[in-house]
């Protein structure tokens, strides 16, 4: 096994492994390397060390659990996050933000969130697994977000609210969570920005003015998978236009006029942004 290949283990375990103790003599196991060279792969494959490669993860994970989970002591946060104290937690979080746990939960500023210290340029699809599925008619929740997309976690908040505030449970789960991409944020200038988000609601649930309806149709999709954080799902979204879909011309298929569709697998608060799943859905005609 190459030694890439050995980091790249490393990387999944401990994404899978957050909430672990992660010792220096697991992870050399795991990649099968002595710990006399592990830690300069680590870092030269990564561009950071192996310690603050892990404390940004759990870091990152707490930063969504404060914005998610409003009712939450911050030392339990912490604590999850895998620190001994509310104090040492509070140093290391506004070492990385600027903000305190408790001025982030109240006002979160995510600029500093969006730009990781790590680069994990082997990372992502080398051989792009693209399915066409049938898939059903959904009817959805769905709050608009225009602007700003740093900003959209507070619109992803008003429709957590919303959803919680149902005689139903409404709550965002696995599986059950959409967004509708309509720009790219590369590309877009901020204030022209805009983001569906949704959940699947049953058929015959009365919605109130909070939010409003709309349908994601029937029909026949392309679907594909990006794995790790969502800040960098680009890396999917383009080679699946740029090296997949000019294939459609040969079998005489078109896209669909309809927006490019995230189904979310899991979540920021619950798993480490590398394990994060979200399914790509394209429509065809």
């Amino acid at each position: 096994m190459n030694y890439q290949k050995r980091i790249e283990k490393v990387i999944e375990y401990i994404g899978k492994h957050l909430d672990e103790p992660l010792s220096l003599e697991k992870l050399c196991e795991v990649a099968c390397c002595s710990k006399y060279h592990f830690h300069r792969l680590f870092t030269a494959n990564c561009g950071v060390s192996l310690s603050n490669y892990i404390r940004w993860l759990r870091l990152k994970r707490a930063a969504h659990q404060l914005s998610i989970y409003k009712g939450e002591t911050i030392l339990n946060i912490a604590l999850d996050a895998g620190f001994e104290s509310h104090e040492a937690f509070s140093r290391a979080f506004k070492q990385i933000c600027g903000q305190s746990p408790s001025e982030f939960k109240s006002q979160p500023d995510w600029a500093f969130w969006e730009k990781p210290p790590y680069a994990i340029t082997f990372q992502g699809n080398k051989c792009m697994n693209v399915t066409i599925e049938n898939k059903p008619q959904k009817r959805l929740a769905v709050m608009e977000h225009h602007g700003d997309p740093l900003k959209m976690v507070e619109t992803i908040n008003k429709l957590i609210a919303w959803a919680k505030a149902q005689p139903i449970d409404l709550s965002p789960r696995p599986g059950r969570s959409f967004g509708f991409g309509y720009q790219d944020p590369r590309t877009t200038p901020p204030e022209e920005f805009r983001f569906d988000l949704a959940i699947h609601v049953p058929d015959d649930y009365r919605l109130d003015d909070t939010v409003l309806e709309k349908i994601l149709p029937a029909g026949r999709y392309a679907v594909t998978t990006h794995k790790g954080s969502r800040d960098n799902i680009g890396d999917t979204i383009y080679p699946l236009y740029r090296d997949w879909i000019h294939r459609l011309d040969e079998e005489h298929e078109e896209l669909a006029d309809f927006p490019c569709v995230f189904h979310y697998i899991n979540f920021e608060h619950e798993v480490a942004e590398t394990e994060l799943l979200t399914e790509i859905w394209v429509l065809l005609k």
